[in-house]
């Protein structure tokens, strides 16, 4: 469980808003790996990620309470459980922000409340968190019945 914690720490402080946008702009407006760090990076601050982090950390602290609760209890499938989670939750977030992101790149027009995505998400992302949770806990345990 080590790397899992690891790497829920890891991806819960990197994966952003940013991030997706420096994605965007290399995959979808073949900017330069600087360029697009560039351009991505243009507006940062300090204050908006610590703002921003705040709202995308609510998933990610449910989980954390899950897993713990389940460790807690020796349930046999938690790994399936963190693991799965952290799967989705992740795929919403950086799902959620390709898309809010996307017309920044593609010319189309940009809406004036995308910055509201941006608080949506992590809300979003409870739900995927809980089906993939779920779903990792029915793979583990499958896998075990199975080789039993």
């Amino acid at each position: 469980m080590k790397y899992f914690w690891y790497t829920l720490c890891i991806v819960a402080l990197v994966v952003n808003e940013n991030i997706v946008q420096w994605a965007l702009a290399v995959i979808v407006a073949n900017f330069s790996f600087i360029n697009g760090f560039k351009d991505a990076f243009e507006y940062f601050s300090v204050g908006g990620y610590a703002f921003f982090t705040l709202f995308r950390l609510i998933p990610y602290a449910m989980l954390t309470g899950a897993v713990l609760i389940g460790m807690k209890r020796q349930s046999p499938a938690v790994n399936g459980f963190a693991w799965g989670g952290l799967i989705g939750i992740v795929t919403m977030i950086v799902w959620g922000s390709w898309d809010a992101q996307r017309d920044y790149y593609t010319g189309e027009h940009v809406s004036s409340t995308t910055n509201i995505a941006f608080l949506v998400i992590p809300i979003l992302a409870l739900f995927t968190g809980c089906i993939g949770a779920l779903s990792g806990y029915v793979i583990q345990r499958v896998i075990k019945k199975l080789k039993a």
